[in-house]
């Protein structure tokens, strides 16, 4: 597969989106880890649309890309391998889900079936869903690539939002996962794993984590707004000497943000998952 220069393919014009509120459900109930990808595909978005949220409060994600100008080529890339992934997303998820331990171990604390065995995962319902689930949202960002994405991005904005409410979760942790599936598909493509093939998966996370990054904060955005007029007292996320190492990211009613971490944490993070 050469490389070679393509036009973008001409996409027709998208209304300008405006910020929407995030279901009163979920700004009020907590998030369940293994339950946060499952209710993409089942929770309903109020009307209204959505934009990038305004982060001069919680701070910055300039590092996350969300350029969703895919080219034919790319386009072409993606739809021609999708078919070999998807041949068995269970086994394939299974990959994924090992690959990003092996990457940042302390995953775990999230995942409740990392020590199981595929057969062992697959035979408890819960666990299975999750994995299946994680690679249905890979299977509709292919089948958004040549139409609208507009319900595509809301319903993502929404899983966004309910990582956000996970403890202790960090945007970068996302960024594991796209580097888990590069791997994955190198081991299972071998050398039709092309640089055009990576850059082609790499722009298509890239992608994903834009989005899921800004309904984190749009979820931030809206949770500081209700705990600062309610003057709720909500036990933090993190303990008082984990806070103290984010002075700086330290939102206003004292919890840590999606966005805190150390230099020496953001070190370690791009050292293994760029």
């Amino acid at each position: 597969m050469g490389v070679e220069q393509s036009r973008l393919r001409t996409r027709k014009h998208q209304p300008v989106l405006k910020r929407m509120s995030l279901p009163s459900q979920l700004m009020n109930q907590p998030s369940k880890v293994t339950g946060a990808i499952d209710e993409m595909n089942n929770t309903n978005v109020p009307g209204g649309s959505l934009s990038v949220p305004d982060t001069s409060t919680t701070g910055s994600v300039g590092y996350f890309s969300k350029d969703d100008r895919f080219s034919e080529f790319e386009q072409d890339v993606l739809l021609s391998t999708w078919p070999l992934i998807a041949s068995d997303l269970y086994t394939h998820g299974c990959m994924v889900f090992k690959n990003a331990l092996h990457l940042f171990p302390d995953l775990a604390k999230f995942i409740p079936f990392t020590k199981l065995s595929n057969e062992e995962i697959a035979a408890d319902t819960r666990s299975k869903q999750h994995i299946l689930a994680f690679m249905d949202v890979l299977s509709k960002a292919i089948g958004a690539l040549d139409g609208s994405r507009e319900d595509f991005c809301e319903k993502l904005m929404v899983l966004g939002a309910r990582h956000a409410a996970i403890p202790g979760m960090k945007l970068e942790y996302f960024k594991v996962f796209k580097q888990a599936i590069l791997m994955t598909w190198e081991a299972l493509m071998y050398e039709e794993f092309t640089e055009d093939v990576r850059r082609a998966w790499a722009h298509l996370m890239d992608y994903i984590i834009g989005i899921l990054s800004e309904g984190c904060l749009v979820f931030e955005e809206e949770e500081e707004k209700m705990l600062l007029d309610a003057g709720s007292e909500i036990q933090h996320r993190a303990s008082d000497s984990q806070l103290g190492a984010y002075p700086s990211t330290r939102r206003r009613s004292g919890r840590p943000s999606v966005i805190s971490m150390t230099p020496e944490e953001l070190s370690h993070f791009y050292s293994v998952c760029k």
